[in-house]
């Protein structure tokens, strides 16, 4: 459960491409992984399969979780060592003063807790501003409530945000983008597909349980809820989609849009943006960037006194979906009820887990700083930043080599690896709370308030950082996150502490098991900076062009296969991979290995086999059918089995390694197996 929903699933189509992680969840459906009873799968049919019979044979899918996987067990661990650091919070927490940043995450921790308090209180901590909306009469009262921020940000008609400037990384400015629909994704409205019907249904549903729950009539809660589909499907055709996103090479030129106030008045009179900006301190950015124009338009003509109802009743459901987890146990019930739905989830986590993830979600750095504390030391940052540098000096080798590239293209790549900052385990820096009011229950505070308290504290830190130089120090993700990531406009690669565990690393395994882990983790988040997203950025994390015509076309030739190769993978029964949403993850997977061989082919007797089984351990994963279903949609990451399976069969090294011929499973002919670089 996430206790802030995402600035309403954008602040973008660039951060979709932005910030290319190792992981998200990567599924295979439990019901995919049974082994017949008495026949040996073979690793020359399935290698994921035959590598991790064993543990799909016996790895179970905790209550409250969709699926078990190599990462989850990670997080399992992660998360006992959390619980310790939280335990010793609590048993020290008379020393701490009433400001003090322990003292606050005590506070929400508690807050979470005490479902009896929330259970009292019900609906009072956001009726004030549910009534606020109700009360709008006219166009005027509804541009009134988009002033307010607390209401902008839970409701998602506009949504508006500091970051970096995409053509001169150095600078922060304002992004205005699209309004954030109630299905995330527009094509769910303009595409009739089956996962449409399921997520229209499921959440249609849902967001009438929690109208009535509110208060509604069931009558009355419906005609809100229709409204709220009405106007996302009156505004879905003019937001790009998802699909349009993975096909389109000038996307990052497309949503760079740069607008003063008086232009954005004069595409939107209606709305008047230059308003609500100056009402929530960014009217004085010294770029402003429309990611949209095409909706701002749209949504401008919608803005009329013909409309009103529509636009007030969708405020007020989209504030009520946006806090209702907050609230109390029949709300969360509800959105049980919906993740069942949905992702195939049976059974819960416990409260304490749930109020943990919260806890670290929020207070990142500081629950990052006790954590690397207790588990990372200095000899294994050191071991691993010598590894990245290794894989750097390789990567250099493999460009030089591209036969189909130019020595002016060369050069461009190569700046991008000298410039590319490494960030392992945790930040140098650590983000300061002493700003960020949290109060407990007996001091009169609420969940809903402090939730609330901390989305101002997050954007009065953005409004801060307006037309100033960007923060290039900052982890994107924090040290207790098993995951990693390469952030384009910045050029640079995290590695947090909590990914540098076995099995993806430990100081006393082989090598071949280290390079087969994070050695290809490292390496992948390397190959995003050549990627169909990466390919986009210079060394200085702008978007420029350091191709040659010729080049570029040869590489998106490339590409076109890859794309091809992984659309013809059925992963459930008439059910393939989507080779444009998942190319760039898949160019770093391959080419991630590929770099990894070309290392240990140096080595003196190397053992592929420990190679290539830590890389199928890597993925092992099992998960309701739902869920698989949900991220074959909208993953930009192949499913575990394909990615352990796929990639290895693109390279010869494997072949020998396992003695695999023409007829069986994993084989390739050498004429179709895929190469980047």
């Amino acid at each position: 459960m996430k206790l802030i929903k995402k600035a309403r699933q954008k602040i973008n189509i660039v951060l979709l491409a932005v910030v290319m992680t190792f992981s998200s969840v990567q599924p295979i459906a439990a019901e995919q992984t049974t082994v017949v009873a008495n026949k040996q799968v073979r690793i020359q049919d399935d290698f994921y399969t035959a590598v991790n019979e064993k543990w799909l044979q016996e790895a179970v899918i905790k209550p409250g979780y969709p699926s078990v996987s190599t990462f989850g067990e990670l997080e399992d661990k992660c998360r006992v060592q959390l619980d310790a650091i939280f335990k010793q919070l609590f048993e020290n927490q008379s020393q701490y003063k009433a400001n003090s940043t322990e003292r606050k995450m005590i506070n929400l921790y508690n807050n979470y807790l005490n479902v009896e308090a929330r259970n009292k209180t019900g609906i009072t901590p956001i009726k004030s501003y549910m009534d606020e909306i109700k009360s709008a009469k006219d166009l005027s009262g509804i541009t009134k409530l988009l002033n307010n921020l607390r209401i902008q940000q839970n409701t998602g008609l506009l949504n508006v945000g500091v970051g970096a400037d995409l053509k001169d990384s150095t600078k922060n400015c304002v992004y205005i983008n699209s309004t954030g629909l109630i299905l995330s994704n527009s094509d769910y409205y303009t595409k009739d597909t089956e996962m449409a019907k399921t997520m229209k249904t499921a959440i249609n549903t849902y967001l009438n349980k929690i109208a009535v729950l509110y208060g509604y009539s069931e009558t009355g809660a419906k005609k809100k809820v229709d409204n709220a589909f009405k106007l996302d499907s009156m505004l879905a055709p003019s937001i790009i989609g998802q699909d349009e996103v993975t096909v389109d090479p000038n996307i990052y030129d497309r949503i760079y849009n740069v607008y003063t106030l008086e232009q954005l008045d004069q595409l939107a009179p209606n709305l008047k943006p230059s308003t609500m900006l100056k009402n929530i301190g960014l009217d004085k950015a010294t770029k402003i960037i429309l990611q949209e124009p095409e909706w701002l338009k749209a949504l401008d003509k919608i803005y009329t006194k013909e409309n009103v109802n529509i636009i007030k009743d969708a405020l007020e459901i989209r504030f009520l979906y946006s806090t209702a987890t907050l609230l109390g146990e029949k709300f969360e019930n509800a959105n049980k009820e919906l993740a069942a739905t949905l992702y195939g989830v049976e059974g819960e986590t416990s409260r304490e887990e749930q109020a943990l993830n919260v806890i670290s979600g929020i207070f990142s750095d500081e629950i990052g700083k006790l954590y690397v504390e207790k588990t990372f030391s200095k000899e294994e940052k050191e071991d691993v930043e010598a590894l990245v540098k290794e894989i750097i000096a390789n990567y250099k080798e493999k460009l030089q080599k591209v036969e189909w590239m130019s020595p002016e293209t060369k050069t461009n790549a190569i700046k991008k690896l000298d410039t590319m900052t490494i960030k392992i385990g945790y930040p140098d820096k650590w983000m300061d709370y002493t700003d960020l009011d949290i109060k407990s229950i007996e001091e009169g505070s609420s969940l809903v308030e402090n939730v609330f308290n901390i989305a101002d504290w997050s954007f009065a830190k953005q409004v801060q950082s307006l037309n100033q130089p960007v923060d290039k120090t900052t982890f994107l993700i924090s040290p207790q996150t098993v995951n990693a990531c390469y952030n384009p406009s910045a050029n640079d690669i995290t590695f947090p502490a909590a990914i540098l565990e076995a099995p993806y690393y430990d100081i006393h395994q082989s090598r071949e098991a280290n390079l087969g882990g994070i050695g290809a983790v490292i390496a992948h988040e390397i190959s995003h900076a050549f990627d169909t997203n990466g390919s986009h950025f210079d060394e200085k994390g702008n978007v420029a062009n350091w191709w040659t015509e010729q080049d570029y076309t040869k590489f998106e030739e490339n590409t076109k296969k890859v794309r091809s190769f992984y659309s013809q993978i059925e992963v459930l029964p008439g059910q393939k991979v989507n080779g444009d949403l998942t190319v760039s993850e898949n160019i770093a997977d391959i080419t991630a290995i590929s770099c990894m061989l070309d290392i240990l082919n140096k080595e003196k007797n190397p053992d592929y086999k420990a190679f290539f089984e830590s890389w199928a351990k890597v993925w092992r994963i099992k998960s309701s059918e739902a869920y698989t279903e949900q991220l074959l949609q909208l993953d930009a990451h192949s499913p575990g089995k394909v990615r352990a399976n796929a990639v290895v069969q693109q390279f010869e090294e494997f072949y020998e390694a396992y003695d695999v011929k023409e007829g069986d499973g994993m084989y390739v002919k050498p004429e179709d197996r895929l190469k980047i670089y």
